[in-house]
């Protein structure tokens, strides 16, 4: 037994729901019907195409992978292109180096997950890099200050010492 995967497209003409069912009929029971052993299944749903198929610009999409004979496999696809209600399929080996296949909408799940966490750590980075800023601003601009307070204190001082020091002045 060799394991196989198949994306197939299913004619828009049905609602969600027989899709779903049109696929578990011209698929799964197919492949079960020759003896094969379904390892994952997904319905992905309704997905816009590149270009128009027979006029289409959309349809319903479902991946499976599959374990069978590879004797069966030609029976498998000619059964399939006679199938009216698949516009589409793409059969294809499956090699022990690939990781298990992920529901389409977990996959989703990751993305969505994976973008809100990005989101928050480049708020928490701009307020880090904010507070950084400030405090290199607080550090280089509070010893200028001071450093001018200090110099105006200095001259002032001298301007007093220079007054009370000066003898016209009867102090």
């Amino acid at each position: 037994m060799k394991k196989y995967e198949v994306m197939a497209i299913l004619a828009n003409d049905l609602n969600e729901a027989d899709a779903a069912a049109q696929a578990k009929k011209s698929i799964l029971d197919r492949v079960t019907e020759l003896d094969g052993k379904i390892t994952f299944e997904d319905f992905w749903g309704a997905k816009g195409f590149a270009y128009k198929i027979h006029g289409e610009k959309w349809g319903y999409y479902f991946v499976t992978q599959f374990e069978i004979d590879p004797n069966k496999i030609t029976e498998l696809e000619r059964e399939w292109n006679i199938d009216k209600k698949l516009v589409r399929f793409l059969l294809t080996t499956v090699t022990g180096k690939l990781e298990n296949p992920v529901k389409y909408s977990e996959l989703l799940e990751n993305q969505a997950a994976s973008k809100k966490e990005a989101e928050i750590a480049a708020v928490e980075a701009k307020a880090t890099l904010t507070a950084k800023r400030a405090a290199v601003k607080k550090e280089t601009a509070a010893p200028a200050k001071t450093e001018k307070t200090e110099e105006k204190k200095d001259s002032v001082d001298r301007k007093f010492d220079a007054i009370l020091d000066d003898a016209s002045l009867d102090l």
